[in-house]
């Protein structure tokens, strides 16, 4: 069927449909057409598009079961009017990505519901071919954070146990049997023969264990967190690296002190450091790494820097364990993360907010990229 026209001087043929095959096409692209509706409303996601003005035009009944917020609601206010407001900058940001020409953007923010609490979600976005609409997709993830969130609390505190239980059995043991050569040593002192040597070399082993020991036990279980708070923590993180692996590590602060945060948000940060100073150092392979912990303009930074080898670009895009959970572990807090490769080393920073607005629910908090 159809119509062959063999392009002068070639032997390749286009083939044209005849006018009952048009018909037929155009027929059931009506018929399609017509059926779109039905493919928005039955959609498990919440598609929308919103003007350059900020309102939405369209919007599907997906979102009045996500959100408890009529379609008529959800019109009548501007597309940021429902957004959380530590998520405002990092959502204009991906979307002024689209101004910019990047064709799609993917990312995350904190939805208001009607009942007052915060859904996370998942967006897609895309101009139109016109440029003058954006179409998008958004996603409910909440539950997937919230189960995120518990898994860590988990870990982090049995994590936390095993540390009081080392340093509290293990390192009280070797305490107990360091007491013990010591004593030895001093009982074989003057014999001429090699056994006082080895006793002394045994206690002077058993002592190096028990430092490392108590290093390893700190590390799991940071002492000091609730009292001295988060630049203490981050002082004794630099002086285990540099007494465990010889290296240079120091911490140096900038600006007004950061003042006292939430015992899990310390600890969310604390923890940042840690992995990230333990990537400098494994994967890096660094000599030299610094810990700024600064204050400016009412945010927060915790920034990593070491001169190492440098990260891959395309571990950058966080597919691993550790930088996903780094992630993970600003965005509970309400902050974000920024890893960057420099010219000698990596780059690892955190900025968070200074009150009590992190999220331990995933009702209440934060905005960021999704790669």
């Amino acid at each position: 069927m159809g119509i062959e026209m063999a392009y002068l001087g070639t032997r390749s043929c286009l083939k044209l449909p005849t006018v009952h095959e048009l018909a037929y096409q155009t027929g059931n692209l009506l018929e399609l057409t017509d059926k779109f509706p039905l493919f928005v409303e039955h959609s498990v996601d919440q598609l929308c598009i919103v003007g350059h003005d900020g309102y939405f035009r369209l919007l599907n009944p997906q979102w009045t079961e996500c959100l408890g917020w009529t379609v008529e609601e959800l019109s009548g206010v501007p597309f940021f009017g429902f957004v959380h407001p530590d998520d405002l900058d990092c959502t204009s940001a991906e979307l002024g990505k689209l101004t910019v020409g990047v064709p799609n953007i993917l990312f995350e923010n904190r939805y208001r519901h009607r009942d007052g609490s915060y859904r996370w979600l998942q967006w897609k976005a895309r101009h139109t071919d016109e440029g003058s609409l954006i179409c998008a997709t958004a996603r409910d993830i909440t539950r997937i954070r919230l189960l995120e969130t518990e898994i860590i609390t988990i870990a982090d505190r049995e994590r936390e146990r095993f540390g009081r239980d080392l340093h509290d059995g293990l390192c009280q043991s070797l305490a107990g049997i360091a007491a013990l050569s010591v004593a030895l040593s001093r009982s074989l002192t003057g014999r001429l023969d090699s056994a006082a040597a080895a006793a002394a070399e045994i206690a002077g082993l058993l002592r190096n264990t028990i430092g490392e020991a108590r290093d390893i036990a700190h590390g799991l279980s940071p002492v000091g967190l609730d009292e001295g708070g988060l630049a203490s923590v981050l002082e004794a993180l630099a002086l285990t690296i540099r007494r465990r692996f010889h290296i240079e590590c120091t911490l140096v602060e900038s600006g007004a002190p950061i003042p006292r945060l939430p015992s899990d948000a310390e600890s969310h940060l604390f923890r940042i450091a840690q992995e990230a100073v333990s990537n400098a150092i494994t994967h890096g392979h660094s000599e030299c790494i610094e810990i700024l912990l600064a204050c400016h303009e009412g945010k927060g930074s915790l920034s990593i820097r070491d001169n190492g080898v440098g990260i891959a670009e395309d571990l950058i895009k966080r597919d691993g364990a550790g930088l996903y959970s780094m992630e993970h572990r600003a965005r509970i807090i309400g902050g974000s993360l920024l890893v960057r490769r420099l010219e000698r080393g990596t780059e690892v920073t955190c900025i968070f907010p200074l009150t009590a607005t992190h999220n331990q629910s995933g009702s209440r908090n934060h905005a960021s990229n999704s790669r």
